[in-house]
C-alpha cells in the first residue's frame, strides 16, 4: 500500500465532515481522536432521551456536529481499531479478529497507520490508553508512527489487576506475593498481570484499575502540552477503557440507585469534557476533536453493559439474543459520533449521512 499524503488525509477530513468555513491558513490542525470502548449508540444523551449521565458530551454535541449514522468498521476491538488508523477494512489490512495475550503478530507491518502520515508531515504524535493492535517486537505503537506511548497492550479484562473492578462474571484480582494463585478461569487470564506501558517500558503491573482514568487524563495534558511548547501540531489518539469491563469506579452514590454502569459513564464523560477543556485552552479553534466508538455495547454483560438505543430489531424481540458487540446487528457497529472544531465545523448540526 502506497503511504496517502497529509493532503489526502486533510481532503478527507473536509470531505467528512462538510465544512462550512475554509480551512485556517496560519498552521496545521491539531487532531484529537477519542475511541470508546463497547459503547453503546444509546449512551450518548444526545442520541438517546433516557440517558442522563453525558452532560459533557452532550456539550460537545450541541457545539459541533453529531452523526447519527456512523458505523464502525467491525463490531468487535482489533479490527475496528485497525481499520480507523489505516483507512482500510479488515478484509484489506489484514486485521479480522481480535489479538489476544498469546497473540506474537498483530497489525501487519506493511500497513501505514494515520500517525505515521502525520508524523511524516511534520506532527507529534501520541497514543494514550489500549491498543490491541499486537505487543510484540515491531507491533508495538512505539513502532506504528507514535512518539509517545502510555497505556494497555490489549482489553484491561485480558490480565489480573490488583483491582479487578466490575465484571460479570467477576474475576479475582491477581494473587499477592508469596500466596498461592486461585484457581484458574479461562475468562480471566489469571496467569498474566496486566502490565501498564509508557513507550516501551512496563512502569506498572498490576495495573491499578481504579486510578487508570486519572492518569489517562493526566498523561493526555502532559502530551498536548508538550506539543504545543515545541510548537509542532499534533495528533492524539486516546483509546479509553471505558466502557468495556471490568469497570473500574468507585461505588456509585445513592443518588444513581446503585448503576454502576451510569457511574462508569458519567467518570468517561468528564474525561472527555476535560480533554475538550485543555485543547480549547491552548488554542480553541485549533483542534479537531473526534469522539466515537470501536463497537456496540457487550450485551453478554447484562446491567454492565451499555444501551442500544432503538436498534433492537423484530427478530431480537421474537427470538432473543443480542443485537450488539460482536454480531453484524446494527447494534454492534452503529455507534456514537461527535465532531468538535470550532470555527470550521457547524455547531448544533445533526448529520445523517451514512458513514
Amino acid at each position: 500500500m502506497g503511504t496517502p499524503s497529509l493532503r489526502a488525509v486533510l481532503v478527507l477530513a473536509v470531505a467528512l465532515v462538510g465544512l462550512s468555513a475554509p480551512c485556517a491558513t496560519h498552521g496545521q490542525p491539531n487532531f484529537i481522536v477519542i475511541l470508546a470502548d463497547d459503547v453503546g449508540w444509546g449512551d450518548l444523551g444526545a442520541n438517546w432521551a433516557e440517558t442522563k449521565e453525558t452532560p459533557y458530551l452532550d456539550e460537545l454535541a450541541a457545539e459541533g456536529t453529531r452523526f447519527v449514522d456512523f458505523h464502525s468498521a467491525a463490531s468487535t476491538c482489533s479490527p475496528s481499531r485497525a481499520s480507523l488508523l489505516t483507512g482500510r477494512l479488515g478484509a484489506r489490512n489484514g486485521v479480522t479478529h481480535n489479538f489476544a495475550v498469546t497473540s506474537v503478530g498483530g497489525l501487519p507491518l506493511n500497513e501505514t497507520t494515520l500517525a505515521e502520515v502525520l508524523r511524516e508531515a511534520g506532527y507529534s504524535t501520541g497514543a494514550i490508553g489500549k491498543w490491541h493492535l499486537g505487543h510484540h517486537g515491531h507491533h508495538h505503537p512505539s513502532f506504528r508512527g507514535f512518539d509517545y506511548y502510555f497505556g494497555i497492550p490489549y482489553s484491561h479484562d485480558m490480565g489480573c489487576t490488583d483491582t479487578p473492578g466490575y465484571n460479570l462474571p467477576p474475576c479475582p484480582p491477581c494473587p499477592r506475593h508469596g500466596m498461592a494463585s486461585r484457581v484458574a478461569r479461562k475468562d480471566c487470564y489469571t496467569e498474566v498481570a496486566l502490565p501498564l506501558f509508557e513507550n516501551v517500558t512496563i512502569i506498572q503491573q498490576p495495573v491499578n484499575l481504579s486510578s487508570l482514568t486519572a492518569r489517562y487524563a493526566q498523561e493526555a495534558a502532559r502530551f498536548i502540552q508538550r506539543a504545543s511548547d515545541s510548537g509542532r501540531p499534533f495528533f492524539l489518539y486516546l483509546a479509553l477503557a471505558h466502557m468495556h469491563v471490568p469497570l473500574g469506579v468507585p461505588p456509585p452514590p445513592p443518588a444513581l440507585g446503585g448503576d454502576i454502569y451510569g457511574a462508569s459513564l458519567s467518570e468517561m464523560d468528564a474525561l472527555v469534557g476535560w480533554i475538550k477543556q485543555v485543547a480549547d485552552s491552548h488554542g480553541k479553534g485549533n483542534t479537531l476533536l473526534w469522539f466515537t466508538g470501536d463497537n456496540g455495547p457487550w450485551a453478554q454483560k447484562c446491567e454492565l453493559a451499555g444501551r442500544l438505543g432503538p436498534f433492537v430489531g423484530a427478530w431480537q424481540r421474537q427470538r432473543g439474543g443480542s443485537s450488539a458487540k460482536q454480531t453484524t446487528w446494527e447494534g454492534g457497529h452503529r455507534v456514537p459520533a461527535l465532531v468538535y472544531w470550532p470555527g470550521h465545523i457547524p455547531a448544533k448540526r445533526t448529520s445523517h449521512a451514512l458513514l
